[in-house]
């Protein structure tokens, strides 16, 4: 089927009708509504009052695309290049994950915590497996003082990192290495504050997931073995004993599977007032330990 006209209307008719049964009616709507702002620049509200307007013939082009990837679950936000976290706009591709409602959560008890401490503008903050750089990208422009890092074993995430932290004036410092083989000289410097939403998807896990997850969210920022499902918290919980100053703080996104786990080891490593936060699904989904010494 091909879009009657490159009226808007007729666009509006040709994604409801191809993708009918494909996603939740209110959810098509919104992608379709995020395609005509990204695309032409005209907003929701508008579209009602819009339907006999036309757009390019290369602007149909996108539309017509944007159908044929939906089609195979492709995410919308892949489709657009862009998403939106915690306010601010980002690049995302295929070598990042995208930003979700939970990561936003984990933000938002870093920034509360943050903000009440009397010692905030000297803090330091390192968050390891940065991907798209959304967690220290919000840190710091929301703590415009805070001396912010973010690491990656990927580089492709770390450039895309250094365009989402440019794109938003944000100062973040970028760099390279493998949280399970970390480089000696690199961690030379001491932290406050240490943040990770790491690999923590179960390799047996595979067949819960969606397809428009499964097939293009990239593997090695998702999936752990399953005899070892606590491999990077693990490797983040020592690195943090080495590298926190005293009265530091660790914050994970946790597999909601293996929160009580995660609390319980990180508390046999010696880590103080570990605390596990619901999101707002009522699932285990954040953690935050302390080191006192």
């Amino acid at each position: 089927m091909r879009i009657a006209s490159n009226k808007i209307g007729d666009i509006m008719r040709y994604f409801r009708e191809e993708l009918n049964g494909m996603y939740e009616v209110g959810e098509l709507e919104t992608m379709m509504a995020y395609c005509f702002e990204d695309f032409v620049n005209i907003k929701r509200a508008e579209l009602s009052i819009r339907l006999n307007d036309t757009v390019s013939e290369s602007d149909l082009l996108k539309f017509n695309f944007a159908v044929k990837d939906l089609k195979k679950f492709k995410p919308i936000q892949y489709i657009l290049g862009n998403t939106y976290f915690y306010g601010i706009k980002l690049k995302v591709n295929a070598a990042v994950l995208i930003p979700r409602p939970e990561t936003e959560e984990l933000v938002d008890w870093i920034l509360h915590d943050l903000q009440q401490s009397p010692t905030s503008a000297s803090m330091r903050l390192l968050d390891l497996g940065t991907g798209s750089g959304c967690i220290p990208i919000v840190l710091k422009k929301n703590m415009p003082s805070l001396v912010v890092s973010a690491m990656d074993v990927s580089d492709l995430a770390l450039n895309l990192a250094r365009e989402n932290a440019e794109m938003n004036g944000a100062e973040i410092n970028c760099w390279q290495d493998d949280i399970l083989n970390p480089h000696p000289p690199l961690w030379s410097s001491r932290y406050d504050v240490m943040v990770s939403n790491p690999p923590y998807v179960c390799m047996s896990e595979k067949n819960e997931m969606l397809a428009n997850v499964l097939d293009y969210e990239p593997h090695l920022a998702l999936f752990v073995p399953d005899n070892d499902p606590l491999l990077y918290y693990k490797a983040i919980a020592d690195l943090a004993l080495r590298n926190l100053n005293k009265g530091g703080k660790v914050y994970f996104e946790l597999n909601q599977n293996y929160g009580m786990e995660t609390k319980i080891m990180m508390e046999e490593k010696g880590f103080k007032n570990v605390i596990i936060k619901k999101d707002l699904n009522n699932k285990n989904r954040i953690l935050r330990g302390e080191i006192n010494e």
